[in-house]
């Protein structure tokens, strides 16, 4: 019977190690679902303003080259050399965006990322250990009580 006792406690142990281990990677999945969640949204909500602030900075542009064009047409008085003077550097540079090798601006992207994603990872990890710092104390506290 004495046996019995002693395997019994070993079981309930274990019965209880086995539902906490199960229950700590249940919330250690949900962390990480939140965690992504909480990336990818601030990320869209990033890349949403910039491509908004993209275009009106593109509309801006244009607005300006076609005023250029024009007080360039008035001043030369002739028609339509306003326009073709300002289109030509746009021409020019649209032929060299397309033709040369964007290694540079890959490189800069590449390394604009991994940057990001190198301090989310970060702040993930600070945060899970802040957390674990605190649930350690209050365990500790409610012993102590």
């Amino acid at each position: 019977m004495e046996f019995r006792k002693g395997t019994d406690r070993i079981g309930q142990k274990l019965h209880r190690i086995t539902s906490d281990l199960k229950r700590y990677f249940d919330k250690r999945m949900k962390l990480l679902m939140i965690n992504t969640g909480e990336f990818i949204s601030k990320w869209l909500a990033m890349a949403t303003q910039r491509i908004a602030g993209a275009f009106l900075l593109l509309g801006g542009c244009c607005f300006l080259f076609v005023a250029l064009a024009v007080y360039l047409e008035s001043l030369l008085e002739t028609p339509g050399l306003g326009f073709a003077i300002v289109s030509l550097p746009l021409f020019i540079l649209g032929i060299m965006f397309l033709y040369l090798k964007p290694t540079l601006v890959f490189e800069e992207l590449q390394d604009l990322f991994e940057a990001e994603v190198i301090e989310a990872v970060e702040q993930n990890e600070e945060k899970e250990a802040r957390q674990l710092e605190n649930q350690e104390l209050t365990q500790l506290s409610n012993k102590d009580v």
